[in-house]
């Protein structure tokens, strides 16, 4: 039989295994501390990843395009802003911008651009068939005219299913029109203030007007043809193109980056353009379409921009229902917001955020408080209604130079 003291000092006293339980706590506490915090950094950086992402790739395809703009006599572009009453009760809630230009293209995306447009042709014409003869002989008749269309453009149904319709003449013209447009996402709630970005494209045949940059482009709601334009991106929150002017100048910015005025004088940029001096923009419908100022007249090419950004800001679908709400109205005089989840407003500070059609700069967070500077980027004070969404996208920008402008960009260092 083992002796009672060394019994005794063989057990855990209670003092013991509350203590010992306490440090476990801690620990696990601080464990599950340091993983959640990690996992938080990773989530938000994986959400500005994909928001960047997003936006580089929409950035890449109307770099593209502007990089093979084309300067020669049957060259153009046009950047003006539409604006969407959606209520109809006289208060603009978007300003959106448009761009249309003409470019060089190869003959194989004059050949791609005619196939679709065949194929968009022969869709419309089977649907007017199928509407025609009702239900009875609609798939006999959808059959007939789809084949006989796939006979006389000398291609395969399979070459059909993929859009590639028609045997285009590669001798046809190598321009192309080429339309971006911003238009509101929906009609009512928040969504009035996401946009859809749409890209364009038609054939230009030298000699005649272009199509996609009249006014016939877009219906009354400023939405454009869609037999010619696809939808490119959805959650635009903000999208400002800037154009160089013949009297912009150029500073060293930070790491050795380009920067330049953006401000509205001689040394600053545009925000439209009107290559042919037609007076197409309307100043009367927005600011952002006054002239350039200091522009010389148009001659026999078109008058191109030295350089254009591009600044755009995308919302992901998933941060759109996820977005912070307004706790109560805010009156036109305050400068602060309250919101349902501040914490998730703490990426944009320092940043914009875009509330019932307001622009704001979100200057700090504390809490579910949000100190903003109010009317940013061109809008006015309005009174935001109750659980209005706070918006916010990740900010990205291209600066890219006009390659065919015959002058070069200098530096500003006491020349002009």
């Amino acid at each position: 039989m083992r002796p009672p003291a060394l019994s005794r000092r063989s057990g855990v006293t209670l003092v013991e295994l509350i203590l010992a339980t306490g440090l476990a706590a801690l620990v696990v506490a601080a464990a599950v501390s340091i993983v959640d915090t990690t996992l938080s950094m990773w989530t938000r950086g994986e959400t500005v990843r994909q928001a960047r992402e997003e936006g580089i790739a929409v950035l890449s395809i109307l770099g593209d395009d502007l990089r093979q703009i084309h300067g020669g006599e049957e060259g153009d572009l046009l950047v003006d802003w539409e604006v969407f009453d959606l209520e109809r009760d006289g208060v603009v809630e978007r300003y959106l911008p448009r761009m249309r230009f003409i470019r060089d293209a190869a003959a194989s995306e004059v050949a791609r651009i005619e196939r679709r447009r065949l194929a968009t042709e022969a869709r419309a014409e089977r649907d007017r068939i199928a509407l025609a003869l009702g239900d009875d002989a609609q798939v006999l008749q959808e059959a007939l005219a789809e084949s006989e269309l796939l006979g006389a453009a000398g291609v395969s149904a399979e070459e059909a299913s993929l859009g590639l319709l028609g045997a285009p003449d590669l001798r046809a013209s190598r321009l192309v029109e080429v339309l971006y447009a911003v238009v509101p996402e929906g009609r009512e709630g928040d969504r009035r203030y996401t946009g859809v970005l749409y890209r364009g494209e038609r054939v230009h045949t030298p000699g005649s007007p272009p199509v996609l940059l009249s006014d016939a482009a877009f219906d009354r709601s400023g939405t454009p043809d869609l037999s010619m334009a696809r939808e490119v991106a959805r959650g635009v929150l903000w999208m400002r193109p800037l154009l160089a002017t013949q009297t912009s100048r150029l500073t060293p910015g930070e790491n050795g980056r380009t920067g330049w005025s953006t401000e509205r004088n001689p040394a600053g940029a545009a925000t439209s353009w009107d290559a042919w001096r037609l007076g197409r923009p309307d100043p009367d419908l927005t600011v952002w379409n006054e002239p350039a100022a200091g522009m010389p007249r148009a001659g026999v090419r078109p008058l191109l921009p030295r350089r254009i950004r591009i600044e755009l800001e995308i919302q992901r679908p998933g941060d759109f229902d996820r977005a912070p709400r307004l706790v109560d109205s805010v009156e036109e005089s305050a400068d602060f917001l309250t919101v349902t989840n501040g914490s998730a407003l703490r990426p944009a500070v320092g940043g914009h955020v875009l509330v019932a059609g307001e622009w704001m700069e979100l200057k700090r967070v504390s809490g579910d408080r949000a100190v903003v500077r109010r009317a940013t980027r061109g809008t006015a004070r309005r009174r935001l209604p109750m659980e209005s969404r706070v918006l916010f996208g990740q900010p990205i920008d291209m600066d890219l130079p006009i390659a065919l402008h015959e002058d070069n960009w200098r530096l500003s260092n006491g020349e002009d």
